[in-house]
């Protein structure tokens, strides 16, 4: 049976990377993006809603996120989808939804003045970060 797990998004940046060296010395960046979705209801009314994504870039990506990813820059990121679970403050259990960008599946591409430039570095999977030990330390 085939499983795939693959999102694509395209939107806003939220806000500005956060980078993150583990003490292995792998790094990860993480930020927020805006996806916005509008319609018109039943009485032809303008209709909005914006769904916030985070974001995880692993590999050779980061040092792109790191150069060219902005607050309120367009992107297009692909990735696959994952729930972390941690516990927050008072000792709560909470999960998080994110999006992991890294390995040669994973890219970032930051749309800017209209022209697309491709952000994507191939990684070896042997190369990259464990998803589970970076994101665990964002919590």
């Amino acid at each position: 049976m085939l499983n795939v797990n693959r999102v694509t998004l395209l939107g806003h940046v939220g806000r500005d990377p956060e980078l993150h060296t583990s003490a292995g010395g792998d790094r990860a960046a993480r930020f927020s993006m805006a996806t916005t979705e509008r319609w018109k209801n039943r009485d032809g009314e303008l209709q909005e809603r914006t769904e916030w994504h985070r974001i995880i870039v692993f590999g050779g990506t980061v040092d792109v996120v790191e150069r060219l990813v902005r607050k309120g820059a367009a992107v297009l990121v692909e990735g696959r989808l994952t729930v972390r679970e941690y516990t927050g403050s008072e000792d709560t259990r909470k999960q998080a939804t994110e999006v992991i960008v890294g390995g040669p599946q994973g890219m970032v591409n930051v749309l800017s003045s209209g022209a697309r430039r491709e952000m994507e570095e191939p990684v070896a999977p042997a190369a990259a970060a464990s998803p589970a030990t970076a994101s665990a330390d964002w919590a």
